[in-house]
């Protein structure tokens, strides 16, 4: 009998073998793949992250659990996609500095069917620090996806406290930038409108508001099903931008911390690694 850990992890081994050899001829590394919950990132890689006692070295690929009830199959895997382009540029080509998405990391990613944008939409920049994408109708992304859901592929567990989000199509698009929608059956059982006194808009959650966590888990429990609600837009797998004066930056290694005006190149001293930027 399979652990919790086993069935909820072996999937994304799974899918990242899959896509491996469908999207990047079998040629990217193995990956140590976490579940990591940082605010408004889906996911993310960190290279060289993980090291063994033989001196081997490993990138993180890291996946935030609290979008799999909320976002569709579809999107999670156009996230490991996303990342699975960086770790292929970090073995065949030369990443941008920092988290910034360069131009050969852009074709990459539209050559296995994921258009990069700013915007997440037709007609954004396809470099920069924050970059999104959306799926190429007639791309390869979504062919490989098609032939792998067909196999029954889906995720075990939830986060029973997912983001919340607001309910509309998946939307993809054709190299022209017709948009295509994917699916219009997914949809919640439940849903209640809410207003974001910050965003100004307008979201939609499946749990009857207000709640207590009992009724939260009843109603999450009630509403989950193996086909997920479809998706709010194409989610930035790098932190948004941050409007404060002073950001945070680690060091990798040695985790030495320092606040600072934003978009700094910093090198620790001592580990003579790029400190990363993390809020």
């Amino acid at each position: 009998m399979k652990t919790p850990t086993e069935e909820s992890y072996r999937p994304f081994e799974e899918a990242y073998s899959f896509f491996n050899q469908r999207l990047f001829g079998g040629e990217l590394p193995d990956c140590l793949i976490t579940f990591q919950r940082q605010k408004r990132i889906m996911g993310y890689v960190s290279l060289e992250r993980w090291v063994n006692n033989k001196q081997e070295y490993k990138h993180e690929l890291a996946i935030n659990p609290e979008y799999f009830a909320n976002y569709p199959l579809i999107e999670i895997c156009q996230t490991l996609c996303h990342e699975m382009v960086h770790v292929w540029q970090a073995k065949f080509g030369t990443p941008g500095r920092r988290s910034y998405h360069n131009l050969e990391w852009a074709n990459k990613m539209i050559a296995i069917g994921l258009m990069p944008s700013t915007t997440g939409e037709p007609g954004g920049d396809i470099i920069g620090e924050h970059v999104a994408d959306y799926i190429l109708f007639d791309g390869a992304f979504k062919g490989a996806f098609d032939e792998l859901t067909a196999t029954g592929f889906q995720l075990t567990w939830m986060d029973r406290y997912p983001v919340v989000r607001q309910q509309t199509q998946i939307i993809s698009y054709t190299r022209l930038g017709k948009p295509v929608q994917l699916d219009s059956s997914l949809s919640p059982n439940k849903t209640m409108e809410v207003r974001s006194s910050q965003m100004g808009i307008a979201v939609q959650t499946a749990y009857p508001l207000p709640y207590s966590f009992e009724e939260l888990d009843a109603a999450f429990t009630a509403t989950l099903s193996p086909q997920l609600p479809p998706a709010l837009q194409m989610v930035p797998t790098t932190k948004p931008r941050n409007t404060a004066n002073k950001h945070k930056y680690r060091c990798p290694m040695c985790h030495l911390q320092l606040w600072g005006k934003p978009e700094l190149y910093v090198i620790c001293g001592e580990c003579n690694r790029t400190l990363l930027e993390i809020e």
